[in-house]
Order: C-alpha cells, then structure tokens, then sequence
C-alpha cells in the first residue's frame, strides 16, 4: 500500500480501506506497462481507446501521455 498524496486516484490503483492509502490493481499496471510498447507504434488516442477497453476503467489520452 502507498500513501496517497492529492485526491485523484492514480490509473492502476484503487483506494483502500484506509482511506489515506491506496493499492495496486495488478492487472491494471500490467495492461499499462503492454500500453507504452504499443505508443512507439500507435497515438495516445488509440492506446487510451485500447487501454480503457482492456481494464473498463476510462484513461484519456491526455492522462495516458
């Protein structure tokens, strides 16, 4: 678990019972690290696409970047 620091869950993280600490959702991060090896090919647009497809949790592409 990691302390959390502003008010915005992180993408790949979740809050925890304790609500100062957040924790990792495995998936999530690993579907991330799989994202930045398809941004050397592909716009952040379509990784966001892909990504909030993947988790049904929604990334902008902003957020992505």
């Amino acid at each position: 678990m990691i302390k959390r620091k502003s008010r915005t869950i992180p993408f790949g993280y979740k809050l925890a019972e304790d609500t100062d600490y957040i924790e990792p959702i495995e998936s999530e991060l690993e579907a991330l690290e799989e994202a930045k090896n398809f941004l050397k090919t592909c716009s952040y647009r379509e990784v966001a696409i892909w990504l909030s497809a993947k988790t049904k949790r929604y990334i902008s592409y902003v957020g992505l970047r």
